[in-house]
């Protein structure tokens, strides 16, 4: 067989790409975690609002370099429950309202006695006597128990905001309360780094949460939203170098 005579020459290149390529191989997220640590010790805060929701501070964590990938755990994932949560939201929203125009009904009936209980409550004379303390029971009630309905329409919206904020940031340009189901991915990246710090450097391995959320729209299509980089801690088996 014919062998080209400049093979021989080829071989020291293509030992040099394989080694490169044997060095980064490991994980799909090689690129991405690396822009985030370059992007941490640079203080580039729009790279990281584009691949993560936290930071590896180079003040307060230090500045990792030579990052090498060591594990990742298999997928684990959840269906989402935004429309649950939506009209969980809804409905409180509603009761809520619905509170609020009633209190507004009895206020107006009410308006001459309350003005009188509430003047005497800031001069600080205790409570009044007759209907107006009548009034001022049922008015204390009327006002605990719209804070009590507040309070249910703030925890419905944060429930409701925890709930999405992965999606929301993963599929950017979608809605994801338009999709007819939506299923939160989550993973766990295990890498090194030399990580130095005030003078100090030290080998650590780094566990970074990796997550991703993937609609299905009405049509029955998987949309694919990007990973993102939701949480970092430090794992066992650092070395002061």
């Amino acid at each position: 067989m014919h062998r080209p005579r400049n093979l021989w020459c080829l071989l020291p290149l293509l030992v040099v790409l394989a080694l490169s390529v044997s060095g980064c191989a490991g994980s799909e997220h090689d690129q991405m975690i690396r822009r985030f640590f370059q992007a941490s010790s640079m203080g580039d805060n729009l790279t990281l609002a584009n691949i993560a929701t936290v930071s590896f501070d180079p003040n307060r964590d230090g500045r990792a370099q030579n990052v090498s990938f060591v594990s990742e755990t298999p997928e684990q994932t959840r269906e989402l429950r935004i429309k649950e949560l939506d009209e969980q939201l809804k409905a409180a929203q509603a009761a809520e309202s619905d509170y609020s125009k009633k209190m507004k009904e009895y206020q107006d009936k009410n308006i001459d006695a309350i003005n009188r209980v509430i003047k005497v409550e800031q001069a600080g004379k205790g409570r009044p006597g007759g209907k107006d303390g009548e009034v001022q029971a049922a008015w204390t009630k009327w006002k605990n128990d719209q804070k009590a309905e507040q309070k249910k329409v703030s925890e419905a919206r944060q429930a409701l905001q925890a709930e999405r904020k992965v999606a929301d940031l993963s599929l950017p340009e979608h809605d994801i309360s338009q999709f007819a189901t939506a299923t939160e991915a989550t993973k766990e990246v295990t890498v090194t780094a030399n990580v130095s710090k005030d003078g100090q450097s030290s080998k650590k391995t780094l566990v970074l949460t990796l997550q991703r959320v993937v609609g299905k729209d009405a049509a029955g299509k998987d949309v694919a939203g990007k990973w993102m980089i939701t949480g970092l801690k430090e794992g066992e088996g650092a070395k002061a170098s």
